[in-house]
C-alpha cells in the first residue's frame, strides 16, 4: 500500500509579489503573468492562462512589492488541468493594467525550483516575518479548504 505524504515545507500566502513566467527553451515564448496561490523556498503554486505540462521547464521573475526581484527556474511537478466537480474549486482571474476585463486563470501548477536560491529563500522569509504573511504548514489545511485537487 501507498505510503501518505505530507508536505514539510513553510509555505507563504503572499499577496505582495508579482510574478510573470516564460517555458524554457525560451525561442518563440511570451512572458506570462500569473497569480501566487503559495510560495516557499523551494517551490511555488501558481495559477496560469496557460496550458503546462508535468516536467516542462519555466523561467520565473518574482517581482516583491518593495522592489527586490529574484530570477528562478523550475520544472512543473503538479498539474491540476481539469475542471473538477470539487465542490470547493474557485474560478481564479487576474486584473492587469489596461485591459478592460480580467483575464482568466484556469490551470493551476505546482513548480519544483531546479536549485537553491539562498538570496530568494532569506528575503522571502525576512519580509513575510516582518510583514506578517500566513503560513501553510500542511497539505491538511488546504484539503478542507479544497485549494488543491487530486
Amino acid at each position: 500500500m501507498a505510503e501518505k505524504t505530507s508536505r514539510k515545507q513553510v509555505r507563504y500566502e503572499r499577496n505582495d509579489i508579482n510574478a510573470v513566467f516564460k517555458k524554457k527553451p525560451v525561442f518563440f515564448n511570451q512572458m506570462q503573468q500569473v497569480k501566487i496561490i503559495n510560495v516557499s523556498k523551494q517551490g511555488i503554486a501558481i495559477c496560469s492562462s496557460q496550458t503546462l505540462k508535468r516536467n516542462n521547464h519555466l523561467k520565473f521573475l518574482l517581482s516583491f512589492i518593495k522592489g527586490e526581484s529574484f530570477f528562478l527556474e523550475g520544472q512543473v511537478v503538479h498539474a491540476f488541468n481539469r475542471q473538477s466537480d470539487f465542490q470547493y474549486d474557485e474560478f481564479i482571474e487576474l486584473f492587469i493594467g489596461g485591459l478592460e476585463s480580467p483575464v482568466p486563470l484556469p490551470f493551476k501548477y505546482g513548480v519544483h525550483f531546479e536549485q537553491h536560491y539562498p538570496r530568494f529563500r532569506d528575503y522571502l522569509i525576512e519580509s513575510g516575518c516582518k510583514n506578517g504573511f500566513e503560513v501553510q504548514h500542511s497539505d491538511k489545511l488546504r484539503m478542507r479548504r479544497g485549494d488543491y485537487q487530486r
